[in-house]
């Protein structure tokens, strides 16, 4: 599964989840398909996994990676406010397991077309599945100075917002459209750059248009809305975050429905991984696992 992506955490998610013969189980990101992997050997071949991703290549992969699971396998090409058409889809009422793993995977991030990194130069896309929605670099050239550091500000938790925003609209103006991704880390550099930095100073405003362009948060709070609709009493649920922003949802929604009764949390604290898990892949070291039990 490493060709893909990594899987984050999933020793730890195994152990809180605790997959058995005869299950339902939603991997909502499926991804490279490593922790669905590890759920289907716990199955022994009875049971049903569905797979979800969003992007199209992910359900490729996995189609070919894990063939030989599949009379227990079905792959859906969606997103996580589609949760309830895919169940139904599949013909499943309620399920015992599902769990989400946020954030872009290896792949996307090594593939320079795909836009989401800056370490290499490629076009502005940065959409989860390439045949939804406008690129990034269209956004960005249509939104105006005060809508950009509303994004910046709010989905990248980014302190030189009004400034970025600011160079950004300069720069069209001069007619230098953004269409390159290291075309705008070299602008980003160039309007925040304060001494020496631990991470790059686009780091953040890479990650708040893709969230935003993606609609991420409200993905999210759609899909575990859904997801605990179809939970069965004593049906476990489980997210592995990666920034404040989706941990603070996911924590919030796990504590109403612990207020209100509905949730047993079995993680008071966030689960990180591992020192030797971050020193074997870096990274995981933002990772936040977060797990509870659906009462009756």
């Amino acid at each position: 599964m490493s060709e893909y992506h990594i899987p984050v955490l999933t020793l730890e998610l195994v152990e809180l989840l605790e997959p058995g013969e005869g299950m339902v189980i939603v991997d909502a990101t499926i991804g490279g398909g490593g922790q669905a992997l590890a759920m289907l050997e716990r199955m022994k071949g009875k049971g049903l996994l569905i797979g979800i991703d969003r992007d199209p290549e992910a359900i490729s992969f996995c189609q070919a990676s894990l063939i030989s699971f599949a009379p227990n396998l079905k792959l859906f090409n969606a997103r996580f406010s589609q949760l309830d058409e895919v169940l139904a889809q599949a013909g499943i009422e309620e399920v015992d397991r599902i769990y989400f793993d946020l954030g872009v995977s290896w792949h996307q991030l090594s593939q320079p077309e795909r836009g989401f990194s800056f370490l290499r130069d490629g076009p502005l896309d940065m959409r989860m599945n390439p045949a939804e929605g406008e690129p990034a670099w269209k956004l960005l050239n249509q939104l105006n100075e005060k809508e950009l550091e509303k994004i910046f500000r709010e989905y990248g938790e980014e302190r030189y917002s009004r400034r970025v925003a600011k160079a950004i609209v300069q720069a069209r103006k001069q007619g230098k459209e953004l269409k390159r991704t290291r075309q705008l880390a070299e602008l980003v550099e160039k309007a925040v750059r304060k001494g020496k930095q631990r991470v790059h100073p686009a780091t953040r405003i890479f990650q708040a248009i893709r969230i935003y362009l993606n609609q991420e948060i409200e993905e999210l709070k759609l899909g575990l809305e859904k997801a605990f609709n179809y939970l069965r009493a004593g049906g476990r649920i489980a997210v592995i975050s990666y920034h404040s922003l989706e941990d603070r949802l996911v924590k919030n929604f796990f504590k109403e429905r612990e207020k209100a009764g509905e949730l047993k949390i079995l993680t008071k604290k966030p689960i990180i991984p591992s020192p030797e898990e971050k020193k074997q892949n870096p990274k995981s070291r933002s990772a936040r696992l977060r797990a509870g039990e659906k009462l009756k």
